[in-house]
């Protein structure tokens, strides 16, 4: 084999040049002419500058890739550690006490001792009046359990199919297909047992009562003896805040009894809401008038009404351009929110009320009022006339 011999300068140092020659040599390479061996040089001078690129990348990646792998174990054994505190999606639940609802699970944090006491969450639900237990659920089985919200620590394990928050002292707890109430120490309060439904979405106690659903399929409200203080005649009922208890009929009507489940509105209404900012209670009765009532349920507003207008009748006779002549009648016509429409007088008086489809002003003091049970005419007073359409 041919001995290649050249000069070079020291600009890249004898390493290079051995690089280079090594490359050259590699590829087979034989320069036989001086440019011969300026393009073998250049070539190869080149090549092994491109490969210590090629090293150092593949090194600096190697040595990134196993810091990446290293500061993500890092970072896994710090956020599953005991002590370690998520910032984001907490709540406290207690003075001391942080509920953290965030991914991959939910966890229990004591802020005094630094440390996480129940983990594996998947919801929790504190009490509305204070109580000093908070109920849970955990991830894996779906099965409910209480804490106590001022230590953190697991009081009553997770073994109940369904559960609800205590509401005073007793908690409403599903076990073997059945509903019955518990204490503090999870020992039961009563020896009944009833069927759940989701038709009553709150098994608490308010007053002392709480909704239950009775052997007949119907709900009714309980004492804490598991007594029927309301019997169970409604296909529907539940709580207000207010003190009130909705109850509604299979006819889909409703009826309000107070805290003690004493009858405060008889089923005789389309619908009942109760508006707390306004403190008052708005009904809409069978016969399609709307009422507000206060919270003793004395009528504030006999017809709350959504729109009043005038009527106009043509009189029969034109003007100058051969136009039909109006004038207004002697009534208004007023209309609830169900669209149903009624008489007005001029002072704002109810003359009847709203049982028609529509009304039609035919004269100064005649109305034609179309109803379930056809048309009639009616005068001033919403008395049927004799004329006939």
């Amino acid at each position: 084999m041919m001995k290649t011999t050249f000069k070079t300068t020291r600009l890249f140092g004898g390493e290079i040049r051995e690089a280079a020659s090594w490359v050259a040599h590699m590829f087979g390479y034989k320069a036989k002419t001086r440019f011969g061996r300026l393009v073998w040089y250049v070539f190869s001078t080149c090549a092994s500058i491109l490969a210590l690129i090629v090293a150092v990348g593949v090194i600096a990646y190697t040595v990134e890739l196993v810091g990446d792998c290293h500061s993500r174990r890092k970072q896994w054994r710090l956020v599953n550690s005991p002590t370690y505190l998520h910032s984001n999606d907490n709540q406290y639940v207690g003075p001391y006490i942080i509920y953290y609802g965030g991914l991959p699970y939910g966890y229990i944090y004591n802020t005094q001792k630094g440390v996480r006491t129940l983990t594996g969450i998947h919801w929790i639900c504190k009490s509305s009046d204070g109580d000093s237990l908070a109920c849970f659920s955990t991830i894996e089985e779906h099965k409910r359990g209480y804490f106590n919200r001022f230590t953190g620590e697991e009081v009553i394990p997770a073994q109940y199919k369904k559960a609800w928050i205590f509401s005073e002292d007793v908690a409403c707890v599903m076990d073997g297909g059945a509903l019955h109430f518990i204490d503090h120490k999870g020992h039961t309060t009563m020896d009944k047992k009833f069927a759940y439904t989701p038709r009553i979405d709150d098994y608490c106690f308010h007053n002392g009562l709480c909704a239950m659903q009775g052997d007949n399929g119907h709900l009714g409200l309980i004492d804490k003896q598991g007594n029927w203080v309301v019997s169970p005649d409604y296909s529907w009922i539940t709580y207000d805040t207010k003190g009130f208890w909705l109850i509604q009929d299979s006819d889909w009507n409703y009826g309000l009894l107070d805290s003690n489940g004493q009858v405060l509105l008889p089923i005789d209404y389309k619908d009942i809401a109760i508006d707390d900012n306004d403190s008052c209670i708005y009904v809409w009765r069978l016969d399609h008038l709307n009422q507000v009532l206060d919270f003793d349920c004395n009528v504030i507003n006999p017809c709350n009404f959504n729109d009043v207008e005038k009527m106009y009748y043509e009189t029969g006779e034109y003007d100058e351009d051969g136009n039909l002549e109006y004038a207004s009648a002697n009534n208004l016509r007023y209309r609830t929110s169900e669209w149903y429409y009624g008489l007005m007088g001029r002072s704002g008086n109810i003359v009847t009320p709203p049982s028609y489809s529509s009304i039609e002003a035919i004269g100064p003091n005649r109305y034609q009022c179309d109803g379930p049970h056809g048309t009639v005419i009616l005068d001033d007073k919403g008395n049927e006339c004799v004329e006939k359409l």
